[in-house]
């Protein structure tokens, strides 16, 4: 069986499952990516294209969709690059005078929770 998750992860990823909904964390070139696996015949694939599902309530929407797997970022306008992150500019901190947020790992993977929450009730609706 192969990794569903092996196409986007390649470094500084934190793999979790949460009520039984595959999940990654993964490190991008500037923030913290979040990224569920939908189960097979999960009602949200009929839906087509995902990134323009509102039915879904996550940080920016969702961002990423490919087979399976769906995610978001937290690379939007006003939040700054994690200092880890490989590509990070330090000069973004700042966004029209005031300080930017950059997301920790605790913060991606509890909005990732929230996402593998949501995937989850819509599966047992």
């Amino acid at each position: 069986m192969t990794n569903p998750f092996d196409f986007i992860a390649d470094r500084d990823t934190r793999y979790f499952t949460h009520r039984g909904i595959n999940c990654i964390n993964h490190m991008g070139p500037f923030t913290i990516n979040g990224y569920v696996e939908l189960p097979e015949n999960h009602p949200w694939l009929n839906e087509g294209d995902l990134h323009d599902f509102n039915d879904v309530d996550v940080h920016g929407g969702i961002t990423y969709h490919e087979g399976r797997v769906i995610g978001f970022d937290t690379n939007h306008l006003g939040e700054g690059h994690h200092p880890e992150a490989q590509h990070a500019n330090p000069k973004i901190a700042f966004f029209r005078g005031e300080h930017v947020h950059a997301w920790t790992w605790a913060e991606v993977e509890e909005e990732t929770r929230k996402l593998a929450d949501q995937a989850k009730d819509a599966n047992h609706a």
